[in-house]
């Protein structure tokens, strides 16, 4: 059975749904997406990804004319028609085709569902390695389908056999290209506050995390990862991926710690509570 995907209204088959070549997407990738996943193909946390897409469109001035329930309402057929086990639901909004310097834009607007990811369990039992490169994406608050950064990172972190890439600006750290950032210091979590991609699942970490930790959102130097004793990032897919290195230099004792742990359970229960 042929997988469907939603264009600009219309729910059409795999092979059917296709796009033009004038598309600003394409053409000056003039685009932005929100991707969110479902556990028990029931859709997690999407009011929050439809909210953060609209915010990501309207830096773009990129008008969705489809409502939140109209969204919601053709994601959760396709999740119903994919032939997918685990679906994520990725949106798309385009800048339309434009055959002139006017830019009135028209935005395509694409649902595609897609298999989501999964990682190897040593990720989460032993931690991740990561490497730092100076680097700042362009406006870092909204989803751009710009990944041209972190591909051509690609080579760096195979030749490095590190998992991934830890942006930093003039020795202030960012983020990952898919990922949020945070640091235990004792028993206080630190993660960067600016110049990033706020992810719903960081939203749902802070959540959890201020009923034990002390919280603090601010610039994090790469000097401070010497002082730190627990590090993880945080994405829709990854779910909390400990780290244990940065540049080849332990965090902590090099293994994954016990409040990253406690996280990790405390994120698992709040997925059984709410799927």
């Amino acid at each position: 059975m042929d997988n469907y995907n939603f264009i600009n209204g219309d729910i059409v088959s795999e092979g059917e749904s296709v796009i033009g070549i004038r598309d600003l997407g394409l053409q000056r990738g003039y685009a932005v997406f929100d991707y969110a996943r479902t556990f028990n193909k029931k859709l997690f946390h999407f009011d929050d990804h439809l909210k953060r897409l609209r915010n990501s469109s309207s830096a773009l001035n990129l008008n969705i004319k489809y409502s939140d329930a109209e969204l919601t309402e053709s994601a959760l057929k396709l999740v119903e028609l994919c032939k997918f086990n685990d679906p994520a639901i990725r949106i798309i909004v385009t800048g339309g085709y434009s055959n002139s310097s006017s830019l009135v834009f028209e935005p395509n607007i694409l649902i595609i569902p897609e298999e989501t990811p999964t990682y190897h369990n040593d990720l989460y039992t032993r931690g991740a390695g990561l490497i730092s490169f100076e680097y700042q994406r362009e406006l870092p608050m909204i989803k751009s389908v710009n990944y041209l950064n972190d591909i051509r990172l690609n080579d760096l972190r195979k030749k490095n056999n590190v998992f991934d890439v830890l942006y930093q600006l003039h020795d202030s750290i960012t983020e990952c290209p898919r990922s949020n950032f945070f640091i235990f210091i004792n028993d206080i979590l630190v993660t960067p506050k600016d110049f990033i991609l706020k992810g719903v699942t960081r939203k749902i970490i802070l959540d959890l995390a201020y009923k034990y930790w002390q919280i603090e959102e601010r610039v994090i130097s790469l000097a401070e990862l010497n002082s730190a004793h627990e590090a993880f990032i945080t994405s829709t897919t990854k779910n909390i991926i400990p780290v244990t290195s940065v540049d080849k230099k332990n965090i902590g004792d090099g293994r994954v710690g016990k409040r990253t742990n406690k996280l990790m359970q405390l994120f698992n229960d709040y997925i059984k509570k709410n799927s």
